[in-house]
């Protein structure tokens, strides 16, 4: 019987044994498939590329001024770089199409009689050198029409002056073979002075008051966008959606560029798109991209993320000559990211105004933790701790953010 009985107790304790080895494998076995596949997982490593290919808004450091004139003669052209004292244009006030015309009208009444006058005395024939200069205004004439079309690269204001002085040439020679009885050269000299009293009490020359590029084109966009730390979410997505732009007729606007080598590109990232997880960056890092239509490739720092409900706004800082993007406000731009970190799908992810969270696990259960997102394929997403005191490393456990807890 004694040796039943012992025989009993190693039985039970050798099937007690075996049943906690069962135990501990079922569950073994249940959280190795909750980190695989379950709603709890551990964070590992992984390297993703993405193409952000996005709409974005060009600003750059300018000063933007408003001159009061009905009309200007351009001393500058667009594009060139100024220096303060520089003068820019010739501004003619309200009044002065009228007053100018009655000139020019004068003028032509007198070239008129000119020319039958010397006609008279050639026996029917303009003098040689007459027909000649004649011939060298209508050519100077026609490359400001080319130049005024956009059909040539030559400057409208150089050949006006060129013009201007060559007409008077040809004023000249043709008073100096007129008979010593002619009466025209003193209307002549008369129309001169004219002209000269209508330049100084008409025409006021403006100097730039700063140094950098000039540029004429205006979008009324330059006052709101000067405080990029101030750029909103709404703000540029208004500019971005603009067709068109105002165009004030009564004044001489223009804008100097007085940074030439740096400007910024803003744009939004959705919060509702999950497409648009792959348009996230991290604030600090450096990006490149290509601006479409404009040759060469740029690289961008991200100086500023702003998250929001109706979406995240980016602004990058690039270091490079703006005189390519002078006129530019809405562009076409594609980002190169490759991220290598941390990382966990998307569907791990949940949002709250904007900003990304995790539930990581912690000392107190899973407790969403506030994260960037360096760049996502849509599927999984590199991420790192907004706080710089929280370190996230790999085998971490983190979960899917529902109600439910397994």
């Amino acid at each position: 019987m004694e040796r039943n009985v012992r025989v009993g107790k190693r039985f039970y304790l050798i099937s007690l044994i075996g049943a906690a080895a069962l135990v501990a494998a079922v569950v073994g076995v249940v959280l190795l498939l909750q980190n695989q596949t379950g709603h709890v997982r551990k964070m590992s490593m992984k390297s993703i590329y993405s193409e952000i290919e996005t709409s974005a808004i060009i600003i750059r450091t300018e000063q933007s001024i408003t001159e009061s004139g009905s009309d200007a003669k351009i001393i500058s052209p667009s594009g060139a770089y100024v220096q303060e004292g520089d003068s820019i244009a010739v501004l003619y006030p309200y009044g002065y199409e009228s007053a100018l015309n009655t000139i020019c009208t004068k003028e032509a009444e007198l070239y008129n009689k000119l020319e039958l006058q010397l006609k008279t005395l050639g026996n029917g024939a303009l003098p040689t050198l007459v027909v000649a200069e004649t011939e060298e205004i209508n050519a100077i004439a026609g490359q400001m029409r080319a130049a005024s079309n956009g059909e040539s690269q030559e400057s409208y204001t150089e050949l006006e002056t060129r013009l201007l002085a060559k007409l008077g040439e040809r004023r000249e020679t043709m008073i100096s073979m007129l008979s010593d009885t002619s009466t025209l050269e003193s209307e002549i000299r008369e129309l001169q002075v004219q002209y000269d009293l209508f330049e100084t009490n008409m025409a006021r020359t403006i100097t730039s008051g700063y140094n950098g590029y000039i540029s004429f084109y205006t979008d009324s966009n330059e006052e709101p966008l000067k405080d990029v730390s101030q750029l909103t979410v709404s703000q540029v997505r208004r500019v971005l959606a603009a067709t068109s732009f105002a165009v004030d007729s009564e004044n001489f606007s223009y804008r100097i560029v007085t940074d030439r080598t740096r400007f910024y590109v803003a744009f939004v990232a959705s919060t509702t798109s999950s497409a648009d997880q792959s348009k996230r960056l991290m604030p600090g890092q450096t990006y490149p991209f290509k601006i479409k239509g404009i040759e060469g490739a740029y690289s961008g720092t991200v100086v500023s993320e702003k998250d929001a409900t109706n979406g995240i706004l980016y602004v990058m800082a690039v270091d490079a000559d703006v005189k390519p993007l002078l006129d530019a406000r809405v562009v076409d731009i594609s980002i190169q990211n490759t991220a290598t970190g941390l990382y966990v799908p998307t569907d791990y992810i949940q949002y709250s105004g904007g900003v990304p969270y995790v539930f990581i696990k912690t000392d107190y259960g899973y407790s969403p933790i506030a994260v960037y997102i360096a760049g996502s394929d849509g599927e999984d997403a590199i991420i790192a701790a907004r706080d710089e005191n929280l370190k996230l490393f790999a085998g971490l456990r983190y979960r899917m953010p529902i109600e439910e807890d397994d």
